[in-house]
């Protein structure tokens, strides 16, 4: 019989962006869920964005979690108070600051590992200072990765070529598991920058991820094979916390009016037959592109939710097409919501046929975990690699592209997509007809079963999160040697 042990100690350091933050955080409360003592620590902003979900766990589940804050040198740094979180960066030199204050967290949270030891760190991958600061300690540490293992390896495999990132030809990457065609290049600072993040996990006991392992099987073994990391692909965490949990603000009488508005309006749809459109918090497209795909999506004659950050959608909506919501009100053809919205409820709405989006990896776990078929365009860093995962790997996407590869979501891309791509895209993926549509509805259906399963008891991201724990355990408890973590 397995002996049984106390409950692990485990500290979360999420790094400073809602797309970290939200998949490390909803680990966070998976592992709370099992009876480990969970602490995530944060800065004071960014503890307000889910510290009424921690609340409630603690309530409703008996959970032991609680959040540790720490302060954010905002003054050291030259940021104003409260701004604390890369999706309220206006600008590089705001994003940059950021990243810098999260370099000088590192002292902060030695002290409290020191003073407050815990059995295990797991900490995003950003916060390349944690391998030194674990090593000094004798504290084990898990790198928590919001890359899929996709991106990684081709990281690594372009990583060793002598590329131009200026190529105008499509380029095959060579060493991978399939033939993925890039149409633009990363720059060789991109590919610097991603390279140093997965070199600083190296004396990590392995990398989790939020993807299930049937998403990307071959990769996971590719690279391991690669660097000798253990992989735990855990995810969807969404998914294993709608077995149990009820997330706040899920109730039609907690949202705002005009979210009800249009969750009504979806309601009086044909199935699968409305776009749901959503850039996520971060990518910025310049007025000319988000005029683009106005256009493109009203030459498509498809119904569609688009949802648009405040920033884009100001007083006079310059930015939109002469009398395009005008139009769109007199046809009953869409909707336009500015601000936060219920993005699952949307996707899971039997009239959203399609999803629109920049290719962020939690935007990619969403549509699987609802089933709904993607239409991919990214808008910066390793969304261009993910729009291959969909289209090439896993096709349950039709690809819009871009014309050119950007690192930062702020500086703005200087090509834009034409609309004539955009429409292109969406008539053949809401044809219901085609060939082509129906067998990527098909494929996105059957990837939603794939993830179901996998979080689900014996499936393959519950037994993976189990293993995990049971090893740590084992790591912590018993002999301490790392090489008994397989």
């Amino acid at each position: 019989m397995e002996a049984k042990h106390e409950p692990l100690k485990i500290y979360f350091l999420p790094f400073m962006a809602l797309g970290h933050m939200i998949p490390m955080v909803k680990l966070a409360r998976v592992v709370a869920s099992r009876g480990e003592h969970v602490t995530i620590i944060t800065t004071p902003s960014n503890a307000k964005l889910f510290s009424k979900l921690i609340d409630q766990d603690r309530a409703t589940l008996g959970s032991h979690i609680i959040i540790h804050t720490i302060n954010f040198p905002s003054k050291e740094v030259g940021l104003p108070e409260g701004l604390e979180n890369m999706s309220s960066a206006t600008d590089n030199d705001g994003a940059a600051k950021i990243c810098t204050a999260a370099n000088l967290l590192q002292q902060q949270v030695e002290a409290f590992v020191e003073s407050n030891p815990p059995h295990v760190i797991i900490t995003d991958m950003m916060f390349t200072w944690s391998g030194q600061l674990t090593s000094c300690k004798g504290i084990p540490r898990l790198v928590f990765s919001p890359l899929s293992i996709f991106d990684a390896c081709i990281t690594l495999a372009i990583a060793k070529l002598n590329v131009s990132s200026n190529s105008g030809s499509a380029f095959t990457v060579p060493g991978l598991p399939h033939a993925i065609t890039l149409t633009v290049m990363p720059s060789l600072g991109f590919i610097r920058f991603t390279q140093k993040i997965l070199d600083a996990m190296e004396n990590s006991l392995g990398v989790i991820v939020e993807c299930f392992l049937e998403l990307e099987a071959e990769y996971a073994e590719h690279y391991e094979k690669l660097t000798g990391r253990k992989v735990w692909h855990v995810g969807p965490a969404s998914l294993m916390l709608n077995n149990h949990m009820k997330d706040v603000n899920s109730e039609l009488n907690d949202m705002r009016e005009d979210i009800v508005e249009c969750l009504n309006w979806l309601d009086e749809q044909q199935n699968e037959s409305v776009v749901y459109i959503s850039f996520g918090s971060l990518c910025r497209f310049p007025d000319e592109q988000l005029s683009e795909i106005a256009c493109g999506i009203e030459a498509s004659g498809h119904k569609f939710v688009w949802v648009v950050r405040k920033e884009d959608n100001d007083d006079d909506n310059e930015w939109l097409p002469r009398g395009f919501e005008e139009r769109m009100r007199e046809e009953k053809r869409g909707k336009v919501v500015k601000g936060w919205v219920p993005q699952v409820r949307i996707l899971n709405h039997p009239a959203i046929g399609a999803f629109l989006t920049q290719c962020g990896l939690n935007a990619m776990l969403e549509a699987i975990g609802c089933g709904v078929p993607m239409i991919t365009m990214p808008g910066f860093g390793d969304q261009y690699y993910h729009e291959k995962h969909i289209t090439q790997v896993c096709g349950f996407g039709v690809e819009v592209g871009a014309q050119e590869w950007t690192v930062s979501p702020y500086g703005g891309s200087k090509s834009v997509v034409r609309r004539e791509r955009i429409e292109d895209a969406v008539k053949r993926l809401m044809n219901s007809e085609s060939e082509e549509g129906v067998r990527v509805r098909r494929q996105a259906k059957e990837l939603r079963e794939k993830a179901l399963e996998a979080v689900k008891e014996g499936g393959s991201s519950h037994t993976n999160l189990t293993t995990m724990i049971r090893d740590i355990k084992h790591l912590v408890f018993n002999d301490g040697k790392r090489n008994n973590f397989v």
